[in-house]
């Protein structure tokens, strides 16, 4: 079944406030972008045995949920502290795989501080465990490994609390590579199962739908606005609110009783008390609190302009016809909302 474009739309902005990327971080050449290749199949991610080959971020789906973004080693030239804080900020990750090949350096811990510090969750992962081997031979794989997770513990317990251990891997001969993946897709299990509980709220719905509303309204008051008022060419900013909740005509008839128009609304308010001659200021005051009653509006910047431009021309009744147009918009609202509440009882 096809998903209508509105419902796409409300997926994205509940996506966009949700958990669904695992970031991989951590030491230059440790195997990050060979490591996202051995978990998503054609990933295709760069790879080289000489110097870390990521210096920006990029983004690779994990499954239909879920994407794994590839970070630049920690502690380049390249890429600075400072810098890699800011990538890590800008993405919105609160998850990460954080891959090592060699002992904690202060690169390392410094990050860890700031990881710490923005309370995101880590994964620990030790890659190359087929060169993980004892020169003295006097140590086993399995004590190195011991070695290393105390290693891991006694550095990280200033600044992170939870117990700490690494998945030991090798993206040469697999090991380790299904139970690192297991791990990630529960994680990612959770995070979808928080977007679908967050989908479903009013909440969110409601957010949403003020969202739309709110940047709708500078497609509506634009230096054109005056002419299209009086002109009375209500049609043209009928199609911009219908475009903008990507409603099609099937969309009103299903969800409403009769087709809305904002002249139909301007007639339920064209009494003899509207057409009262007022002030400037007056309307102006009148048309302030309509708007930001109407919207839930914190400034009036963006619409400012093409009312001031509306009553400076001497257009008669301008509140009666912001009054029409905000109900029409409250109308086409309500069907947007009947639109994406069909989709949550769906998701049920």
């Amino acid at each position: 079944m096809e998903i209508h474009p509105l419902v796409t739309s409300y997926q994205r902005f509940v996506a966009n406030r949700s958990d669904h990327k695992i970031g991989v971080i951590g030491q230059p050449d440790a195997g990050k972008s060979s490591l996202i290749n051995a978990l998503v199949k054609n990933a295709g991610a760069h790879t080289s045995v000489h110097t870390d080959a990521t210096l920006e971020t990029k983004d690779y789906s994990f499954n239909t949920y879920g994407t794994l973004v590839d970070f630049p080693g920690v502690g380049t030239e390249e890429v600075t502290a400072a810098h890699y804080k800011k990538l890590i900020q800008q993405s919105g990750i609160n998850d990460f795989v954080y891959v090592f090949e060699s002992k904690i350096k202060e690169a390392d811990i410094e990050l860890f501080k700031y990881l710490a510090k923005n309370e995101k969750h880590i994964i620990f992962a030790y890659n190359k465990t087929d060169a993980l081997v004892d020169i003295t031979n006097q140590d086993s794989v399995d004590d190195l490994k011991r070695d290393k997770d105390t290693e891991l513990k006694v550095t990280l317990k200033p600044y992170i609390k939870n117990p700490l251990s690494y998945f030991f891997i090798s993206t040469l001969t697999n090991e380790g590579i299904e139970l690192i993946k297991q791990e990630i897709a529960e994680l990612f299990e959770r995070q979808q199962q928080d977007y679908n509980e967050k989908y479903k709220t009013e909440e969110m719905l409601e957010s949403f739908l003020n969202y739309k509303t709110n940047s709708l309204l500078p497609k509506l008051f634009t230096p054109s606005f005056k002419e299209i008022v009086m002109k009375k060419n209500y049609q043209s900013l009928e199609r911009t609110i219908l475009n903008h909740f990507k409603l099609q005509e099937d969309d009103i008839m299903i969800h409403n009783k009769e087709w809305p128009t904002i002249q139909n609304h301007m007639d339920k308010f064209d009494n003899e008390e509207t057409k009262e001659k007022v002030s400037t200021l007056k309307e102006i005051a009148k048309i302030a609190q309509l708007l930001r009653t109407a919207f839930k509006l914190k400034t009036l910047n963006p619409v400012t302009t093409g009312i001031g431009a509306l009553l400076e021309s001497g257009a008669v009744n301008a509140f009666p016809m912001l009054q029409g147009l905000t109900n029409y918009i409250s109308e086409i609202k309500d069907i947007a909302r009947n639109i994406i509440k069909s989709s949550q009882e769906e998701a049920e």
